[in-house]
This record gives structure tokens, sequence and C-alpha cells, in this order.
């Protein structure tokens, strides 16, 4: 990504979904490119790679990573990447609900919309509707991951497009709001819960 905090925001966030167990391996939010021939060490890692790093680090990534683009929503496996084993039906059904109803919208809401909004503007058979919204969205997105950064607390200019709908912006003072990311950790702590409350069945004895 371009936005150097959003490394950190989501390495935190993937390390805390994994509570009661922790990760133990190597983990750094933000790689420098001096560190980058690591991303071929034999060992599990949790690293995060800014876009101006990333041109320097693909020929060290080891062909059993898994690439997240946290710009773009895209995730690419390494060609040795073995598959994971399928998850029990219901319990997965229970965490993708969760999922999907506390942070479902996560990718249009960044860029100031809900997946309600485009399913309606694809519905209506408008194409230029349907464009102009996503080229607002991505107008949305590119300034926020160009002008904007939390690492330095940099704030949106006032004629800011993402100002319009930023929730966060306009909400009272007297307004308070549940986290929906508490929500999303609870559902992955009561998913592991679930799996692991037999584990002592599988332990070797004595």
């Amino acid at each position: 990504t371009c936005e150097l905090s959003l490394l950190t925001v989501c390495a935190e966030i993937l390390t805390s979904l994994l509570f009661p167990m922790r990760w133990s391996h190597l983990y750094i939010p933000v790689l420098p490119r001096s560190l980058t021939p690591m991303l071929d060490a034999p060992m599990p890692y949790l690293c995060g790679i800014s876009r101006e790093t990333f041109p320097y680090a693909v020929e060290d990534i080891s062909d059993e990573t898994i690439v997240v683009d946290l710009d773009r929503n895209v995730i690419t496996l390494g060609p040795n990447v073995e598959d994971l084993p399928a998850l029990p039906h219901s319990r997965r059904k229970k965490l993708e609900g969760a999922l999907k109803a506390n942070a479902g919208d996560v990718f249009w809401r960044a860029r100031n919309l809900t997946k309600g909004d485009v399913l309606r503007a694809r519905a209506s058979g408008d194409e230029g509707a349907l464009a102009d919204m996503l080229d607002k969205a991505g107008a949305v997105w590119e300034e926020k991951v160009r002008t904007r950064d939390d690492a330095f607390q940099l704030s949106f200019a006032p004629d800011s497009v993402n100002l319009e709908f930023d929730e966060d912006a306009n909400v009272s003072p007297d307004e308070t709001k549940q986290s929906r990311w508490d929500a999303v950790q609870e559902a992955f702590l009561r998913f592991y819960v679930s799996l692991l409350q037999d584990y002592r069945r599988f332990l070797p004895s004595g």
C-alpha cells in the first residue's frame, strides 16, 4: 500500500484476531528496503511492504508467500502455497456471517460508499451513473493514499471529496458508536474457542 500507517494497522489487526493464540514468528509491520532479502528466509513471517519498496522486494519474496495488496483488494498466492484444510461448514458460516455483518462494507466504506449503493446502481441499469459513482470512489481513495496518512496526523482540506460522506467528520459530539471491530474480534474468538475446545483429546498421553 501507499499508506504506511495502514500497514501497521492491518498487521496489528491480524495479530489481534489470532487471540487467544499469539504470533511468535518474524513480525515487521513496516519492512525497510534494506531488510527485503529476509523475505526469502525459510520461516513464517508477517511483514508490511510499502508500494515504494515493493519493486525491490519482489525478487526476494518466497514462493510460499501470500501477498495482499491493500490498495487494490487483491490476494496473490505463491506457486508453492499449500491448500489449506477445509474449515467446519457450520462454524465457517457463522464466522462469515459475522464478518459480512460487521466488516463486509470495508472496501466500499474506505471509498465513502456501501456495497448496497453499488448494488443499487448496478441494478438501475444506468451505466453512466455507476461509472460516475465508481470514478468518485476511486478519487476518494486516491486522495486518501496520496495526501493523508494517519502516521503523520494529516487532515483533509475543507473542500475535500472525502469529507462529504465521512461519518467521523460529520458525527455529533454527543453521539457514540459501537466499534464493529469489537464484534469482528469476538467472532474470531468464538470461532477459535469452538475449534479448540476439545484440543486435549488430541494431546499424547503421559
